[in-house]
């Protein structure tokens, strides 16, 4: 199955995404390429005849790609929307474990107490908004292909990258100004164990985060390479 592995190759290295989506649609395509293949050997073809046929008819890089490139996008769209959906109560819920136990006393400064209430209201409307782009995406929490209520989802992996790296700004800032206003009436909390640490797990999550949007909005504006003349045609017919 060389031609067709050779073909699998090319387009592999056209499609970028998640590696188990891509690793799926690829396996995908060869069974289909196989199936072809040794059809039109029961037909009388020889061998190499028959998996250039079926390369052939499944299509060149020109033809395909979009349509691989689009899945994958989406695939990477709906999975950022889950990890957004899963990641911000679950910080909402951990967050009070940085202060439990503390050894300073209660802020007496009302606006302190209003922008932590933000903080987590900011958490319940960035979960609220994820989960409703990956409702939009179809198939409820699940990774697979399937009916979608949003047609175009390309688009909307496209707008969710950059809706959360603006959520990811907002919500950063007002966590900046938490710890900074925090340090400023409690000096001591720069020594607090329990405070280092959530700071630490907060900013790793929001860097995931951050660059799971900006790979949703990447994908979202790219498309496959199709600039090189080889993927005029497939790589066994031009053989």
């Amino acid at each position: 199955m060389r031609a067709i592995d050779e073909y699998l190759s090319g387009l592999d290295r056209r499609l970028v995404g998640p590696r188990r989506a891509k690793a799926e649609l690829l396996a995908e395509a060869r069974d289909s390429l196989v199936d072809a293949s040794e059809a039109l050997v029961g037909r009388g073809l020889a061998t190499d005849v028959a998996q250039r046929r079926a390369i052939e008819e499944f299509g060149r890089y020109r033809e395909i790609a979009p349509a691989y490139q689009a899945e994958l996008t989406v695939s990477h769209g709906r999975r950022t929307a889950l990890l957004v959906l899963l990641a911000l109560p679950a910080l909402h819920l951990l967050a009070p474990l940085m202060w439990w136990n503390s050894p300073w006393g209660e802020s007496r400064n009302p606006a302190y107490y209003t922008l932590a209430a933000a903080f987590d209201y900011l958490c319940f409307t960035g979960a609220a908004m994820a989960g409703l782009v990956l409702l939009g995406f179809g198939r409820g929490l699940g990774f697979g292909r399937g009916l979608r209520f949003v047609p175009d989802g390309v688009r909307l992996t496209r707008w969710f990258g950059a809706a959360t790296l603006a959520f990811m700004a907002v919500h950063g800032l007002a966590g900046v100004t938490i710890i900074g206003w925090s340090v400023i009436m409690w000096p001591e909390a720069l020594t607090w164990p329990p405070l280092l640490i959530g700071t630490g797990i907060m900013w790793t999550s929001y860097a995931y985060a951050a660059a799971a949007g900006w790979r949703c909005l990447r994908l979202g504006r790219g498309r496959p390479d199709l600039t090189d003349p080889s993927v005029s045609s497939t790589p066994a017919a031009a053989g």
